[in-house]
């Protein structure tokens, strides 16, 4: 393990697909934090070829997936990438619709280095916040706080840990990358502290009016959201967190269950309030099927089609 310092570098691997315009000022704010940025765009079925050619004359470094593989094909291409071109000592994840605080990445290598100093083996510094919220944190009364399930985007990861524990999985496709991730540096000895002072503005997704019966819920005049996921997307993340109960309930039986109750929680929110309830019930059914099968990649055709 080695000491981080203003000697060691940084690149950061930012996943793109079908990107708004935004990603330019996100991308221009992060050049303020880290030397060197891969922008992998992942197959993107719109025409993103106007806002990736901006980045490029901006001198951004952009990576054109021939198809739509997945997050993980995504992070992992543009990490190796990144590797060959400048050999950092870090990799720092990020989303398209992230964006990171002032002195995020000096403020998390700070962090690495007190956790290092306790004696700590430091797989990734996560996030403190998203969105200003504390991130979930891990039971238990360490000097250095942990994270529960850091979510990738904002990880500052070490080169030497994707050596030893590999990469994402591309099997997930989306949608618990991260967490299989995390769980594997954690069998391999490794902890996630949260970097203090390290705040992450991350785009929850599209989000739709809480309803009962078609009438909108509203709580002080004000309408409560839900965050929307289409059917197919709820599929992944249904059979993925169901993946990672087959894999790793027998060695990590309390975190599973509370990781898997989260998830309970966001389906009960859905059947209850959020729209299309019939089509969300047959991708949780279609999602625990394929993960029992021990299925997994890309969701089959006709399947993708029964859900829309």
């Amino acid at each position: 393990m080695f000491e981080a310092g203003p000697q060691h570098k940084v690149a950061a691997v930012v996943t793109s697909y079908n990107p708004s315009v935004d990603i330019i000022s996100r991308v221009t704010l992060l050049r303020n934090l880290v030397p060197y940025i891969l922008v992998v765009d992942d197959g993107s079925n719109q025409d993103a070829s106007p806002i990736l050619s901006v980045l490029e004359e901006d001198g951004i470094t952009v990576l054109r997936q021939p198809r739509n593989s997945g997050i993980a094909s995504a992070l992992n291409e543009g990490i190796r990438q990144a590797r060959t071109l400048w050999e950092p000592d870090w990799i720092l994840t990020m989303d398209q619709d992230s964006t990171l605080g002032e002195n995020y990445v000096e403020n998390a290598l700070r962090s690495f280095r007190n956790a290092a100093a306790q004696g700590m083996r430091v797989g990734l510094v996560s996030p403190e916040s998203h969105n200003a919220k504390p991130v979930k944190r891990l039971h238990g009364n360490e000097d250095v706080v942990q994270a529960f399930d850091p979510m990738q985007s904002g990880c500052l990861i070490p080169v030497s840990v994707l050596d030893d524990v590999g990469l994402f999985d591309e099997s997930l496709f989306i949608d618990c990358v991260d967490t299989d991730f995390n769980l594997r540096i954690r069998a391999a000895g490794y902890s996630t502290p949260v970097g203090v002072g390290c705040d992450i503005e991350h785009s929850l997704g599209e989000t739709r009016p809480m309803s009962i019966m078609g009438r909108p819920l509203r709580v002080d005049g004000q309408d409560l959201q839900i965050i929307h996921h289409s059917p197919v997307r709820v599929y992944y993340i249904t059979r993925n967190i169901w993946l990672m109960v087959v894999r790793y309930f027998s060695t990590n039986r309390i975190w599973m269950l509370r990781r898997l109750w989260m998830e309970v929680e966001s389906n009960i929110v859905r059947v209850a309030f959020g729209p299309r309830r019939i089509a969300f019930v047959r991708a949780w059914l279609t999602g625990i099927r394929d993960a029992v099968a021990g299925h997994s990649g890309r969701i089959r055709p006709h399947d993708a089609a029964k859900l829309k």
